[in-house]
């Protein structure tokens, strides 16, 4: 019984420094990736601002092709959004809408998980000489949520690299159409 007395306080101790230590965790998470494709602003642009064309290369498509999608507002630019519902734990449930649409330079997207919170979302869209450089970024703020917080030590891994996948999608289907 003594045992099974100091293996309880010591959990106790235990998620008591944990607790603690989340607190000197970040608040905030920002993930960002940038590709550059061999195409204006103006031929990618519709594939950002258009939820149906964002399936093409979104890589939670991939994940979930049986995913119900249900699409909202305007075809396209401020306004269009999308809600999602997937079985899949990787990509689950919510929604996007388009908040600020800057034709072929930037959007910025809201984003809403239902219980796991929510987020913003941005593209940036560079061009130079025929090429352009395009960035996919996310923002979240974890507030004084303790288990959001030890989440987003994880959240550049798991974001970045679907990001990074989504974008090389988005580079193949641009540049060879």
């Amino acid at each position: 019984m003594r045992l099974l007395k100091k293996l309880f306080l010591s959990l106790l101790v235990l998620i008591f420094i944990l607790a603690i230590v989340s607190f000197l965790l970040p608040q905030k998470q920002h993930v960002e990736r940038s590709v550059e494709i061999s195409a204006p602003a103006k031929k990618i642009f519709p594939f950002l601002s258009n939820p149906k064309l964002f399936r093409l290369w979104s890589p939670w498509s991939k994940l979930d092709p049986e995913m119900k999608v249900q699409y909202t507002g305007p075809e396209s630019g401020e306004g269009a959004g999308m809600n999602w519902q997937s079985n899949q734990s990787n990509v689950g449930n919510g929604s996007w809408v388009i908040t600020r649409a800057v034709d072929n330079e930037a959007l910025d997207i809201a984003m809403d998980f239902g219980d796991q919170g929510s987020a913003t979302s941005f593209f940036r869209l560079q061009e130079n000489t025929g090429k352009t450089n395009v960035t996919w970024g996310f923002d979240t703020d974890a507030g004084m949520n303790p288990i959001m917080r030890w989440f987003g030590l994880m959240m550049d891994k798991m974001v970045g690299g679907e990001y990074a996948k989504g974008l090389d999608t988005l580079k193949q289907i641009v540049e060879n159409r």
